[in-house]
């Protein structure tokens, strides 16, 4: 799971959130720790009642981050000079989105997250207007099953024999992130072991 724009799908790269952003609901409360397991957040983002969440940032964060950019000249971003002006146009309670930022910022200070234990990524405060929302929700944008390879990216039938002449790499391929990949892993699919199929079925081919 990464965080994707709710109406079309666009990705919102995890920085966002490694930069101090926050998740709110739509009743502009914090309802989980955002830098838990994609899977955790997902689930935590689904099981809300309207299946979406608000990305919540301020324009130090968007100095911070420069993909904001980009999600501003596409129209995804929602600015408010002030909390109370971005708690109406995205249709939260206000007192509530004040008290929630009020409260991580205080959480900030102390480096400590007694509502739900967020440990990482407090290095910075939500206090520099203006600020800005981005609705998103969970969306699939990696695969982790698929066929059984070995170390030179052989593929395995289910008697566990090499299947000669087949190799595989990538998303096609499962097993090899366990049951949650780790941001950024997907990049050794790329350089390791597509170069290594590569290699492979050239020298299968020249027997």
């Amino acid at each position: 799971m990464l965080s994707f724009v709710q109406k079309d799908g666009m990705l919102v790269s995890e920085t966002v959130r490694g930069e101090g952003g926050i998740l709110v609901n739509q009743q502009g409360k914090r309802f989980f720790n955002e830098l838990e397991t994609r899977d955790k957040v997902s689930a935590a983002i689904s099981a809300l009642p309207e299946q979406y969440a608000y990305i919540v940032f301020d324009d130090a964060l968007a100095s911070r981050a420069k993909q904001i950019d980009f999600y501003k000249s596409k129209g995804v971003v929602v600015e408010g000079k002030t909390i109370e002006e971005l708690a109406k146009k995205i249709k939260v309670p206000a007192d509530t989105l004040k008290q929630t930022i009020d409260t991580w910022n205080q959480d900030v200070a102390n480096k400590k997250d007694p509502e739900f234990g967020r440990s990482t990524a407090m290095d910075y405060d939500l206090t520099k207007a203006p600020y800005y929302a981005i609705q998103i929700a969970p969306g699939i944008h990696h695969t982790m099953g698929g066929v059984k390879i070995n170390t030179n990216t052989e593929v395995i039938n289910t008697k566990g024999e090499v299947i000669p002449g087949l190799y595989a790499a990538g998303e096609v391929t499962g097993g090899l992130h366990g049951n949650n990949r780790i941001g950024g892993n997907a990049v050794a699919d790329i350089v390791i072991f597509s170069r290594q199929a590569g290699n492979q079925s050239a020298a299968y081919a020249q027997r």
